[in-house]
């Protein structure tokens, strides 16, 4: 799934009593032991809040999505590393896996930066053509 979302985890973490005093709208939230698409359950509590819509082929843009994020909600995003039961915050970047020897993505210094002051962690997802 290009992109990059704000992945939320915690085992006793609850989505909704934290999203009743939010501004974010969550593209998916999930609880512990309930089933998955995949998998047969999950395996932890949380949420995925959409940072960027760019596609998968566009890092650059979701890189300035991120940052902006960031910036714009970073006392929603205080709030929430204080949330009870939250574990684990990252921004997940989708990316499309391309052609060649090598495939790079780099994350410039302000968004490392703004992303460690609130607790946030950095992935990158890179997805290729599936077969079932």
């Amino acid at each position: 799934m290009p992109g990059c979302v704000l992945r939320v985890l915690g085992d006793a973490f609850q989505s909704e009593r934290f999203l009743a005093g939010s501004s974010f709208t969550p593209c998916n939230v999930f609880r512990k032991g309930e089933p998955k698409a995949k998998e047969p359950v999950w395996e932890t509590s949380g949420m995925a809040i959409p940072v960027s819509d760019a596609s998968g082929d566009n890092f650059v843009e979701q890189v300035q999505d991120s940052i902006r994020f960031l910036k714009i909600n970073a006392n929603e995003l205080a709030r929430l590393r204080n949330h009870t039961g939250l574990e684990a915050m990252s921004l997940d970047f989708g990316v499309n896996r391309k052609d060649g020897f090598l495939q790079s993505s780099f994350f410039p210094p302000e968004l490392i930066s703004l992303a460690a002051s609130l607790g946030i962690g950095i992935e990158l997802s890179i997805y290729g053509d599936y077969e079932s």
